[in-house]
């Protein structure tokens, strides 16, 4: 379907404050490394591109293709950067291996244990914490693929919205990752309450808590390292 200027520039202003509200929940997280007006207009891009690609033979709404294109758009610009070094993708692999090592007794890996294993110190192991948020964040949005071919988004199965690539083996690993959200602490149920379910942005969350947002950036960060190991662990046993 074809678009004039003054429609597309209509459609910009309405979508306008969904753009806004997404890429000031990933400024946050990114925020030394790239200018919110650059995720805007990143916004802007995967709009107009949604404009251009969607088909109502899909059977799906267009607010909701414009959505996930937007989204989609301002994660590839963050994703770009390729901010981490190879230093640090080091030490975050290293933590995910140590978490897997020590899960395998039987419980979970303390903070103490975690540090001790990895030969570090308590505030490092935190500060490690806090850098998963800002990769894993935007990896969460990268397709997964299962055995079968599925591509599954950690977000989407995650959030209480409809995923617009919906199926049964999406439908079976939200009730997994359910479960698994259940086991996490409550401090950190309530960081992933609110940053997916409520899309609260990380600072709002901080001043809802009573905490610093680095103390929110350590708490998610844990967090995504337990629910991606849960589903590497799903996707394994399928």
């Amino acid at each position: 379907m074809l678009y004039s200027e003054d429609e597309k520039e209509k459609i910009i202003k309405q979508f306008l404050p969904k753009i806004k509200h997404h890429a000031l929940r990933y400024h946050n997280i990114v925020h030394s490394v790239i200018e919110l007006e650059d995720l805007i207009s990143a916004g802007i891009k995967g709009l107009l591109e949604a404009l251009n690609k969607y088909n109502p033979s899909l059977n799906v709404p267009l607010a909701s293709f414009i959505e996930y294109r937007i989204r989609g758009a301002i994660i590839d610009e963050i994703r770009s950067l390729d901010v981490f070094s190879k230093e640090y993708r080091k030490k975050v692999e290293d933590l995910k291996k140590a978490w897997k090592t020590l899960k395998e007794s039987g419980k979970e890996p303390t903070d103490e244990e975690l540090a001790t294993s990895l030969n570090i110190t308590p505030t490092e192991l935190q500060e490690i914490y806090q850098s998963i948020t800002a990769s894993d964040v935007i990896d969460l949005d990268n397709p997964v693929i299962t055995h079968q071919g599925d591509k599954l988004n950690l977000s989407e199965v995650i959030s209480d919205g409809k995923d617009i690539f919906e199926d049964i083996s999406f439908r079976e690993l939200k009730e997994r990752l359910t479960a698994a959200i259940e086991s996490l602490s409550e401090i950190e149920k309530i960081v992933i309450s609110l940053y997916y379910y409520e899309e609260l942005n990380m600072k709002e969350i901080a001043n809802i808590l009573g905490v610093s947002l680095s103390r929110v950036s350590q708490i998610h960060g844990k967090s995504l390292l337990k629910l991606k190991n849960f589903l590497e662990n799903s996707l394994i046993e399928k």
